[in-house]
């Protein structure tokens, strides 16, 4: 069976960061999750030479220019004293996103990374068509997206309930393990939801057997986990849902270089991430993971 109760240990968290007014909200998100879980920050800036086409000889100015902008931003870090009780690491590396970041997050041992949706230099528009697919396609650890509409963190992260949005599939369980962190840590009552054309019938008794499987694996705790099967498209769905319940976090499972409800991949998760109130956690789940059995049928997504 999945191990859909596996611990969830974040040791090594890091924010990918352009220095931008937008990148910022990440990075409180990032403040706030490595001061809650005493886990490592890694603060990673980087200088894509395919941003700068025209300037390949200023390469070195450029990184030089990065080095200081990471150095002042640390240095008003620590002014500031967000960084009390938080080991920060920094990072400026050179290079296209599939060839240095999944080296990053690999090399580094990142349990998560959080990024922003926009940014004008470093990582630009991070979440922006080829550039979105290319650190998904290339990055294993959860994403945590913090996009233009979502909501900054104060010093303590605050979770007062959490979205789980699923197509049924075996492959979105890969996310349970997350979830059920952030409503252990939290105490945080839980939507699990699933949208699809026909809300009856197969789809509704695999929603009931998935959400008797979360109330068993909260090991005893009293939070509420409320299964809703609706009727409509994912991605308007998803937000409309998340907007009149006040979600804090949306937590979704991607399937292995596939789409969320199988369309093209990021079609709808983009989205999701583009118009959320709220930041959202996408965990992927490996090739293997995909084939193992669990409480969701690998054939229920539509």
């Amino acid at each position: 069976m999945f191990p859909l109760d596996k611990p969830v240990i974040l040791r090594q968290v890091a924010v990918a960061t352009d220095f931008s007014e937008c990148t910022e909200r990440a990075l409180q998100h990032g403040l706030a999750v490595a001061r809650h879980f005493g886990a490592t920050l890694h603060l990673l800036h980087l200088v894509r030479p395919s941003a700068f086409p025209y300037a390949a000889d200023a390469m070195p100015i450029l990184d030089e220019a990065a080095v200081r902008d990471c150095d002042r931003l640390v240095d008003s870090l620590e002014q500031a004293h967000r960084l009390n009780g938080i080991n920060l690491r920094r990072h400026v590396m050179q290079g296209e996103i599939q060839e240095v970041v999944s080296g990053f997050v690999r090399n580094e041992k990142i349990d998560l990374l959080i990024v922003g949706t926009h940014g004008r230099s470093g990582i630009p528009r991070l979440l922006r068509g080829s550039v979105a697919q290319q650190i998904f396609h290339c990055v294993r650890c959860p994403v945590l997206v913090v996009g233009p509409r979502a909501r900054g963190a104060g010093e303590q992260l605050q979770l007062r309930r959490i979205l789980f949005s699923t197509d049924l599939s075996q492959e979105s369980l890969a996310a349970v393990p997350y979830l059920l962190t952030a409503i252990r840590a939290w105490h945080a009552p839980c939507d699990v939801l699933h949208i699809c054309s026909d809300p009856r019938g197969e789809h509704s008794r695999q929603m009931s057997d998935l959400v008797s499987t979360l109330d068993v694996l909260q090991d005893g705790e009293h939070e509420t986990v409320a299964g809703h099967v609706l009727p409509g498209k994912p991605a308007p769905g998803v937000l409309g849902f998340s907007h009149e319940h006040g979600e804090d976090l949306i937590v979704l499972g991607l399937k292995p270089h596939r789409a969320l409800y199988n369309g093209p991949m990021w079609s709808h998760a983009y989205e999701i991430v583009r118009h959320a109130e709220c930041p959202v956690l996408s965990v992927r789940a490996t090739p293997a993971e995909s084939t193992r059995k669990g409480p969701a049928s690998a054939h229920a997504s539509e």
